[in-house]
């Protein structure tokens, strides 16, 4: 069974998290640091940080992936009660294709449902992977975007 805890602070356990997760940093190009990390992580602009959840998800004691979420925003930064937006969605790398993603997506849409009509994220053009594993869920490409300067796609799913 997973079990899930709030992150209120960037602790270790995270930055080590993040840091094992090569492939999907290797995508963006990025160097993880704790800077990296505060900025990537906080409330979007002009959204209430009540509505922001980031959530280490653990298997048997050890942390195996991580969802950040706003509750009220969807794409284009437009206010929207009746949708979630998934920032970030990962499953550590070396616990991939064994089911973890979907298992953590189910329990996420168990909560999106009490809430929302509609849950939109953005996925890396690049990350072919991650672009299957959000079709499978039953997304829907609704749009073309950038996230810094690469670009992205805007998938949907309605609940």
């Amino acid at each position: 069974m997973l079990s899930y805890l709030k992150v209120e602070n960037i602790d270790n356990e995270l930055i080590e998290f993040h840091l094992r997760q090569k492939n999907y940093y290797s995508l963006e190009g990025q160097v993880v640091t704790r800077e990296y990390l505060i900025n990537e992580m906080r409330c979007p602009d002009g959204f209430d940080e009540i509505d922001h959840y980031i959530e280490k998800c653990y298997l048997e004691g050890e942390l195996v992936g991580l969802v950040d979420y706003q509750y009220g925003y969807r794409y284009s930064m437009i206010h929207d009660d009746e949708c979630v937006w998934i920032g970030l969605f990962l499953i550590d790398q070396d616990k991939q294709n064994c089911g973890l993603g979907k298992r953590l997506f189910n329990d996420c849409l168990k909560k999106f449902k009490q809430r929302c009509e509609r849950i939109q994220l953005a996925c890396l053009v690049r990350n072919e992977a991650g672009l299957v594993f959000w079709k499978k869920c039953g997304f829907n490409e609704i749009g073309n975007s950038k996230y810094g300067d690469l670009p992205v796609i805007v998938l949907e799913k309605r609940i």
